[in-house]
């Protein structure tokens, strides 16, 4: 059967396979909006012979649009009497903490569509209120009459004691419909956030199981005996059946993929941390990561937080297509409205008129209008200056100005998100390597890597596919999360905690079809010094008190060892085989020689530079380049600025490195 990775992007959908020579074979094609799996199954069509069975490994980002745009099914909120207004008090963090009409992002719940149930536990999980069977019928009664189409239950303390959830879960599940289970979907602390996430998770069901249901049925019927699965935010797979249980773990889905192919390179090449710029046509995803333990957190989409576990991605809306307009204050401003697909930038000819940074590009140089997508796709710059110039005119100034400002502030925007996810958290971006991927990444990467003194950016083979890449490697994968909430125990107490979850998870991918012998298990512990907030995510192991207050040491810069450490909760990660395409290759030094001379702006300078083009499919490990250069391929374009060397490495890496 063969394997394909699916990658559904704002503005492009990619589609990767593994031939039987062992290269890897790419199609691009824009995003179909209105029903994304239209071009899922047209890139299958290019890819594979009809009738052919495939195992397709799919990254979509239907359950992050969801969430995003608040197209979701219509669900009632069950939970326990006197706390009906859970959802909308919510918590009390202001986002912009000097704006004086600040407005928190709310889980769209109507007042009318909550049902109070009369029960209750206590915190330590001790009854309080029994929940009765005459209660339990009149719930089910009044959901039945509000007609939703799923249905949440969070009640107080159920991650303590489950069994009043366990019965109404039953009894709803007579209505026919998605019933999720707060000890199900988060059994963790904070009923908010745990609320919200089993709220997200039934507001799904009925958009995204559709959608991964009806894409699995055609794929079947194009091609018989083929199997979907689905990427989760955790970076691992689930079965299209088992994926569709819980669709707010799909919620980061598609850039969970890059993250996954990065840390796998990054093993291989022996780079210990770094940072993704993942940088495409409608948002830019980045990312802290070591490849000694891959950190997963709780989400957020939207602003609205989940207790979903899921890879440490941090998203701004600055893609290839955000369009550039002026703000309230007569400025440029850039992002985060994208211009997708269709009708795409202003240089695509697709109808589209407003500014976007792929024609800030263009008119700067920086791309050539009969290289992109490997000349498949021709763009326009006379469309592209003319929406500059456009933007320009009230500001008094030229469309090559207004570009240049545009590119500055798209930068400006990656930066301050790069930031965020180094020194904002204690950690020296200098120590990392910056693994730039997406279609759009490598414009960018060597520009951010100066502001932040980093010396090294990789920019991997299908760079502006890589997510897809991840798809093909990624191992089955169950991850669960259990509160906890005391004293530091025994390391037999811990154990204790870790084994229902290692057979739930290893009874989850035997049912998949694997072997217990192929499955691998990962133990974390989160634990905070009593009267903290912050958690520190360690490994669960021997001198676990000894390595909690170094890392404390190094996180915060002082120990507290005279204080309780407290267990806050267990961590595992169930795996299954993971596939490495990484196979180092022979390398034979050589200067790369380039197909075209052009002038193109770099950033820096006020003025374009003769620069060399490269073409990338045809250098080889060992080729070897000076900036002020650039270097094309089918799905990326990379900028070698003037002071940078850039090389291929043994696992067809492009290589920048400043000169010393």
């Amino acid at each position: 059967m063969q394997r394909l990775g699916i990658d559904t992007g704002g503005t492009f959908t990619d589609a990767i396979t593994l031939e039987q020579s062992g290269e890897l074979r790419l199609v691009k094609l824009a995003t179909t909006r209105e029903d994304a799996s239209i071009a899922v199954l047209g890139a299958v069509e290019e890819l594979v012979p009809l009738r052919q069975a495939v195992e397709l490994v799919h990254g979509t980002t239907h359950a992050t649009n969801a969430l995003l745009t608040g197209d979701l099914g219509k669900v009632v909120f069950v939970t326990t009497a006197g706390f009906a207004d859970l959802l909308a008090v919510g918590r009390q963090d202001r986002d912009e903490v000097y704006s004086l009409e600040a407005r928190a992002t709310r889980p769209q719940q109507s007042p009318a569509r909550v049902v109070e149930v009369a029960e209750r536990f206590a915190a330590d999980g001790q009854l309080v209120t029994k929940l009765t069977g005459k209660e339990i019928q009149r719930v089910v009664t009044a959901v039945q009459k509000l007609k939703p189409q799923a249905v949440a239950v969070a009640l107080l303390f159920a991650f303590r004691n489950p069994k009043h959830e366990q019965q109404l879960g039953r009894a709803l599940a007579k209505l026919g419909m998605p019933i999720m289970l707060s000890h199900e979907v988060a059994p963790e602390v904070r009923e908010y956030e745990r609320a919200t996430t089993t709220w997200a998770d039934a507001a799904l069901a009925p958009v995204v199981r559709q959608a991964l249901m009806s894409l699995g049925q055609r794929l079947r019927d194009l091609h018989p005996g083929s199997q979907l699965r689905i990427m989760r935010s955790d970076g691992g797979t689930a079965e299209m059946a088992a994926a569709v249980e819980h669709p707010v773990q799909l919620a980061l889905s598609g850039p969970a993929g890059g993250l996954g192919a990065a840390l796998s390179l990054a093993k291989a090449r022996g780079d210990r941390l770094l940072m993704t710029l993942d940088m495409g046509g409608t948002s830019t995803d980045v990312a802290w990561l070591s490849t000694g333990m891959p950190e997963s957190r709780p989400l957020q989409v939207g602003r609205l937080g989940l207790l979903a576990r899921g890879l440490p991605i941090h998203t701004v809306g600055t893609g290839g297509g955000s369009i550039a307009q002026l703000d309230a204050g007569g400025a440029i401003a850039v992002g985060p409205e994208s211009a997708g697909a269709v009708p795409g930038p202003a240089c695509y000819d697709r109808g589209g008129s407003a500014a976007t940074v792929t024609d800030a590009h263009l008119a700067c140089g920086r791309l050539q209008a009969s290289a992109f997508l490997g000349g498949d796709f021709q763009l326009k710059p006379k469309a592209a200056t003319a929406a500059l110039k456009a933007l320009a005119a009230p500001l008094g100034i030229s469309a090559i100005a207004a570009a240049k400002q545009v590119l500055g502030i798209a930068t400006a925007d990656m930066e301050r998100a790069l930031r965020r996810v180094s020194l904002a958290e204690g950690r020296d971006p200098r120590q990392a390597v910056l693994y730039s991927f997406g279609g759009a990444g490598g414009l960018h990467a060597a520009w951010l890597a100066k502001n932040l003194e980093m010396q090294a950016v990789v920019v991997p083979p299908m760079a502006g596919a890589f997510s897809a890449v991840g798809l093909l490697e990624a191992p089955a994968r169950r991850s669960y999360t259990q509160s906890v909430l005391q004293d530091l125990p025994t390391a037999k107490a811990r154990a204790a905690y870790f084994k229902p979850l290692e057979e739930q998870g290893i009874a989850a991918l035997q049912a998949e079809g694997l072997s217990r012998r192929s499955i691998r298990l990962q133990r974390k512990v989160e634990l905070r010094g009593a009267g903290q907030a912050g958690v520190l995510v360690l490994p669960e192991g021997p001198a676990l008190l000894q390595r909690f207050h170094e890392e404390h040491e190094r996180r915060f810069g002082y120990r507290r060892e005279q204080a309780a450490v407290e267990l806050v909760a267990v961590n595992l990660t169930v795996d299954g085989p993971a596939v490495s395409q990484w196979k180092p290759k022979r390398v034979r030094r050589h200067a790369a020689r380039p197909f075209a001379r052009h002038r193109t702006w770099f950033g820096d300078a006020d003025r374009n530079l003769e620069s060399d083009w490269f073409q990338r499919e045809s250098m080889k490990p060992g080729a070897f380049l000076q900036g002020p250069a650039v270097v094309a391929e089918y799905s990326a374009t990379t900028l070698v600025p003037p002071g940078w060397n850039a090389r291929v490495d043994r696992w067809n890496c492009l290589v920048l490195e400043r000169k010393a």
